[in-house]
């Protein structure tokens, strides 16, 4: 996934979920959100969602800056 991607999944799980996510996490996610040919014809899946701690709405917003989003 690229950093833009995770970027964008962060904000969609932050969106979704109202929880704050660090960038590798959403490389994780982004897998998720976009589907990605592994797990097409994966029935259902576990995410194991870590990592917040450091992640703040400013850091999400340079993040987001940062890759163009």
């Amino acid at each position: 996934m690229s950093d833009r991607v995770a970027v964008d999944a962060c904000v969609r799980f932050a969106e979704d979920h109202r929880v704050l996510v660090e960038h590798a996490c959403g490389a994780a996610l982004a897998s998720v959100y976009e589907a990605a040919d592994p797990l097409k014809d994966v029935g259902s899946m576990l995410v194991i969602v870590c990592g917040g701690a450091g992640v703040s709405f400013e850091l999400m917003a340079s993040w987001r800056k940062q890759v163009g989003l």
